[in-house]
Order: C-alpha cells, then structure tokens, then sequence
C-alpha cells in the first residue's frame, strides 16, 4: 500500500512540475503583457461554461453558486482547500490554499503575484462568474492576502447592484 501511495504522489508531483512549466511558458510568452494569458484563460473557461452550464447543479445565493461553479466545478478544488471564511446574502469570502501553478511560475521567475494575478487571471474568473448573473464581482485581497506574501490568497465574490 505504501509503495502505490508513493507511486501515486510521484505522479501528482509530475503532473504538477508539468502545470508549473506550462504556466512558465505562458507567462514567458506574455513578456509582462498579461493581457494575452487573461484572453486565453477567458477563453477555456468560457469554453467550458458552454460545455457544462446545462449539467451544473448550483444552490444557494448567487455569490455561493458562483464560488461553487469556479472553484468547486471548474477548478475541482477540495473544499478544504478553499474555505469560506464569511458569507452571507450577498457576498462570500474565502481563502485559498489550494496548490496553485501561477504562484509556483511567478516565484521560479521572480514575477509579482500581485501584478500577475490582477491583470492576467483576475479577469477571466470574472468573465465566468458574470455568466451566472452580471452583478456578481469576483476580486482578490492584494493588499495583504495573496500568496507568497501571505500563507493563503483571500478571494471575495459579492452581488452588487443592478
């Protein structure tokens, strides 16, 4: 049992170096222009909202609906990875420890998660989330919750006006 467990994390770790050097690749080919990996990554996840939007089973508010759709569905995220930390009606905030292959490219390439995040991935959640309802906004904590410059990076979702 112990020698399957350790092949089985042999080949977690591989896939994750795999994860890691592709998003290396695309932050390389960004060359500080980062509007190029938010347009790909809009673009996969809008792909796949059209493929699964039919077969989605979301409850609650729409802010939990939409933490659910991207972290839960789209991402495959353990909840435990990921818990919320407050929630209510109207917004939800959660903290995510989940194994992320930005944050592994940023620090091998010196970038900031701060500028890399805001302007290349931030958007295209967005552009997912406003599929469910054009009010929700999702953001990050860049002030003191986002990783490496905290253990966790602190995420929020909240229903805003018509």
């Amino acid at each position: 049992m112990a020698e399957d467990e350790s092949i089985a994390g042999r080949e977690q770790a591989g896939r994750r170096e795999q994860e890691i050097r592709r998003a290396m690749a695309r932050l390389l080919a960004c060359d500080g222009d980062y509007r190029q990996l938010h347009a790909e990554l809009a673009a996969k996840r809008l792909a796949w909202w059209e493929a699964h939007r039919q077969e989605l089973a979301l409850s609650g508010p729409l802010p939990r609906q939409a933490y659910a759709l991207f972290l839960l569905d789209y991402l495959r995220l353990d909840p435990a990875e990921v818990p919320i930390v407050y929630e209510d009606e109207r917004r939800i905030v959660w903290r995510s420890f989940n194994f992320c292959p930005t944050l592994a490219a940023c620090e091998r390439l010196g970038l900031d998660t701060r500028e890399v995040c805001r302007l290349g991935t931030e958007g295209s959640v967005q552009e997912l989330i406003a599929r469910l309802d054009p009010r929700l906004r999702f953001s990050r904590n860049y002030l003191d919750g986002i990783r490496p410059y905290a253990a966790y990076c602190e995420e929020t979702i909240e229903l805003g006006a018509g």
